[in-house]
């Protein structure tokens, strides 16, 4: 080998190492950063033996895809699990007091009490002043529902807005890659950051991520819908601020693909914004229908009735705005739950009279009056009100609760059924956090740089530099004995 061969080897050789150092130096100042993925150095050998460092970018695509996945999921799972524990807190979270099952008791109390005394005013009293509690309970419930409703849409609008935020700057850090690769740029911090947006556009909504030529990528949704292919997609929700009983949401498009709702071709699954969509269209819905169909159960359950025969029944102790007329049974009436109120005819502070609920014929009919003897002893009424709570009766199917049951029952089932969702959706969320944690770590340990292994690589360039350099203090020496001679 020739004196200038060995100098061109030993010189590559210190380019290579110093290349190798700056990488070493980068990753070291990447530790601990979690949007930071590791540099490997590669020595490749080129003509005349000289070598030369190609630098590499480490991701595990696996791995990778899976934290996407599992990102999404705990992202749901939270969304739901933190809209069902609001709508238990809006019962009177784990004592449920504000629950109909609760509701229903209290009033049980007060007939029991009634009827042991029915010609006490103070029990009678007492009967009507629980019954302004539950109208006002069942009121209150059902405005905070509608309430939860539209904050569940807002919640989707946050989400679509993030959405089209960060599509648009991943468009900006794929355009530099994209130019960059093919002139040959280090485009890597580029693919920092645009691996970071992805992440945090899968929080917002479940996604797929597909190589492309050029460092390029294509982003679609869990479902197959594109939402990013060198441009981003238009993503578009159109927000109603307020909700009312019959108030339908609107839905989400992606290119004018719809995305959610029963009638979606490419219906999404995953993401905050699907659990914003659940909570919203599912679960807020069916408490809705529950707390509408328990108003016209309690109005079922205390109407009078002809006592003599052939007359419909009316509204008795509760109606509503439809009264005094009662609604077909098992047939929801959406909005009850918001406009029941006490029947103005036997409440005292609106000039009504207290006796009417003992004796009947409340609506000014002397065919529904139940005590034709008038006396102030009477209690088959209040003793047959408090009876009915456990007559079998039809309940609406868009409760999503069993059909044929009591009052009662259907009361208690409804509180079963949250209590089961909430701890449900609760350990859900414990689990998919848990899955997102332990696959973001393993991919941090995967891509991300460890401080002990790039201090030893650190120390095998300086090894290496060592040597190189005493290479080309050889070569000089040689050189100059040479040159003595030549002399």
């Amino acid at each position: 080998m020739s004196l200038n061969s060995a100098l061109r080897i030993a010189t590559g050789s210190l380019a290579g190492t110093s290349q190798r150092v700056s990488t070493l130096s980068k990753n070291i100042a990447g530790v601990g950063n979690p949007n930071y993925v590791r540099r490997e150095s590669v020595v490749t050998s080129g003509t005349a033996g000289i070598q030369s460092i190609e630098i590499t970018r480490y991701v595990n695509q696996s791995m990778m895809r899976a934290t996407l996945s599992s990102t999404s999921n705990a992202s749901y799972q939270g969304v739901l699990a933190g809209g069902i524990q609001q709508l238990a807190v809006l019962l009177d979270a784990d004592g449920f007091a504000g629950s109909p099952a609760a509701m229903l008791g209290d009033l049980e109390s007060t007939l029991q009490l009634a009827s042991s005394a029915p010609a006490d005013i103070a029990t009678l009293t007492s009967l009507v002043e629980t019954a302004k509690s539950t109208v006002l309970s069942i009121n209150s419930s059902y405005k905070q529902t509608l309430e939860m409703r539209a904050q569940a849409d807002n919640g989707i609008e946050a989400s679509v807005t993030n959405i089209n935020r960060i599509l648009s700057q991943i468009k900006i850090a794929n355009d530099s890659i994209v130019t960059g690769t093919r002139v040959g740029d280090d485009v890597m911090d580029f693919m920092d950051s645009r691996d970071a947006l992805i992440r945090e556009l899968s929080e917002e909504i479940g996604i797929n991520v597909r190589p492309r030529s050029d460092n390029d990528v294509l982003i679609t949704t869990d479902s197959g819908v594109i939402l990013f292919e060198t441009q981003p997609r238009s993503v578009e929700f159109s927000n109603q601020p307020v909700y009312g009983p019959n108030t339908v949401g609107n839905e989400l498009y992606i290119d004018g693909v719809p995305v959610t709702g029963a009638n979606s071709p490419m219906a999404i699954s995953s993401g905050k914004i699907v659990g914003h969509f659940e909570m919203r269209d599912d679960v807020l819905v069916k408490h809705q229908n529950q707390l509408d169909e328990f108003t016209r159960g309690l109005i079922e359950v205390f109407a009078e009735t002809d006592q003599v025969g052939g007359k419909p029944p009316l509204a008795g102790l509760f109606t509503w705005s439809g009264g005094p007329a009662i609604p077909a049974t098992g047939t929801l009436t959406p909005g009850m739950g918001q406009t029941l109120q006490i029947n103005a005819l036997v409440d005292p502070s609106q000039g009504g009279d207290l006796a009417l609920i003992r004796d009947g014929g409340i609506n000014g009919d002397p065919d529904y009056i139940v005590n034709t003897a008038g006396s102030s002893g009477f209690s088959d009424h209040l003793l047959d009100l408090a009876a009915r709570f456990d007559v079998p009766s039809t309940f609406d199917a868009q409760t999503g609760l069993l059909t044929a049951v009591s009052l009662r029952t259907f009361a208690a089932t409804s509180l079963d059924s949250l209590q089961t969702i909430r701890q449900t959706s609760a350990s859900a969320f414990e689990y998919q956090s848990s899955l997102q944690e332990s696959y973001m770590t393993a991919l941090l340990n995967e891509s991300g740089p460890n401080l002990d292994y790039e201090m030893s690589k650190l120390l095998e360039a300086e090894r290496a530099y060592q040597a190189t350099a005493k290479i080309i203090a050889a070569v000089d020496e040689l050189f100059d004995t040479l040159l003595s001679v030549v002399r």
